[in-house]
């Protein structure tokens, strides 16, 4: 390259430098050039910046209120403004800020979308399901890679129950982030849905493929093993409705709990009550801390008159979880069937000193809603498949609990 190129290739990219600063510090509106820096140097601006990291949120608004008055062509203030407005229960005041937005004749495609996603989540927030879908769906229009925008549209239709379609905004999500792993999680939750609604209006064959479809997207779909097997045993298929509750227990053990009442009526039907034992050992074998199989052992021999054994079982089970209520009430009853045996009693005080009994808490482990139940979606922040049992203390580890055993 000739000394001549080189030079003009240096100026040009000089130029394309200051062209650039020049865009990102000035823009052209109505015909005149807006200088971006301003906007920010408003003290009004930076107060409510401030006010805003503080967690301040009242004199937040306050601030940006009046850095809008100071200069209303301020995108970037008006939406801060308008979201901050929505998160203090002002929903009247956000649509109204969000609406007059829209009307600017300047917004580029992206920010039209994003005002759009901010006025959709306003009328969500007030209530207006109806002008929140249309709302969302013009966003997803604009911007069809907008994930926001999409979970919002699930979450709407879950809302309404309206699971198909649910579900196929998930799957739209699911195309857009094939790596998401969380995304087959909450579609096979969706299709579990599908299933019960479909049994709720009859379509049984419906509901137990559905069912089936559930487990193939996330074999860690919990509920839809139980209600496959339900719709199974209602059916008159036994054997079918055990297989099912089993391959609950090898896929989620930490779930497994929740087929043991299913699995012990059953296999007592199908003449098989030894099954009841052999699932229980096996899980207890493979999970030392499973203290859930162990209580449910417990019931099983001592509804057969083995209150030792069954005691024993609960012994062994206290020190993996000493603040089960459940655990507590079970040996409180063998106790009685053992006639209060002192030194049975003694050794059952000894494991339990310094215990605080609660009946047994899941929390969601998103947002911390606390239920006494086990729930599927959280009632809160509707995430999927978040919760987890609470303890106040972890479980002892299998060398403690051998140390601390009677000799």
């Amino acid at each position: 390259m000739s000394e001549y190129g080189f030079l003009l290739a240096l100026v040009a990219l000089l130029v394309g430098v200051g062209v650039g600063k020049a865009w990102e510090r000035y823009k052209l509106r109505d015909g005149r050039w807006i200088d971006r820096r301003r906007l920010r140097q408003t003290p009004h601006y930076m107060l409510g910046l401030n006010f805003l990291v503080d967690h301040h949120v009242d004199q937040a608004i306050d601030e940006l209120t009046q850095a809008v008055s100071t200069d209303g062509d301020a995108l970037e203030i008006q939406m801060i403004l308008g979201n901050l407005l929505r998160q203090k229960g002002q929903v009247a005041r956000a649509i109204t800020l969000h609406q007059s937005l829209l009307q600017r004749p300047d917004l580029t495609p992206i920010e039209h979308a994003y005002v759009l996603l901010c006025l959709g989540l306003d009328y969500r927030h007030g209530g207006f399901v109806d002008r929140a879908l249309e709302a969302f769906r013009q966003v997803v229009d604009l911007d069809p890679h907008n994930r926001y925008a999409l979970v919002n549209l699930q979450r709407l239709h879950e809302d309404q129950q309206e699971w198909s379609k649910a579900a196929d905004v998930r799957q739209t999500i699911e195309r857009l982030e094939t790596v998401e792993p969380e995304n087959r999680q909450i579609l096979a939750f969706l299709r579990n849905q599908i299933g019960r609604a479909f049994l709720q209006a009859g379509a049984v064959k419906e509901a137990a493929a559905t069912f089936s479809e559930a487990i193939e997207t996330d074999a860690a779909t919990a509920p839809a093993y139980l209600n496959l097997g339900d719709v199974r045993a209602a059916g008159g298929d036994l054997p079918g409705a055990i297989e099912a509750w089993e391959r609950l227990t090898r896929a989620v053990p930490d779930r497994a709990h929740l087929a043991f009442a299913r699995l012990e009526r059953a296999y007592g039907s199908a003449g098989g009550s030894g099954r009841f034992v052999s699932l229980c050992q096996r899980l207890i074998a493979q999970h030392p801390q499973d203290w859930r199989a162990r209580l449910a052992l417990s019931r099983h021999v001592s509804a057969a008159g083995h209150h030792g054994a069954a005691l024993d079982l609960l012994f062994d089970a206290l020190p993996h979880h000493p603040h089960a209520l459940t655990i507590h009430q079970e040996v409180w009853r063998v106790l009685g069937a053992l006639e209060f045996n002192p030194v049975l009693v003694g050794r059952y005080t000894d494991l339990t000193r310094g215990a605080v009994f609660y009946l047994d808490p899941h929390v969601c482990t998103t947002c911390r809603y606390r239920s006494t139940e086990l729930l599927w979606q959280c009632p809160q922040c509707h995430d999927w498949n978040t919760f987890i049992e609470e303890r106040i203390a972890s479980a002892r580890g299998l060398a403690e609990v051998s140390d601390a055993a009677p000799s």
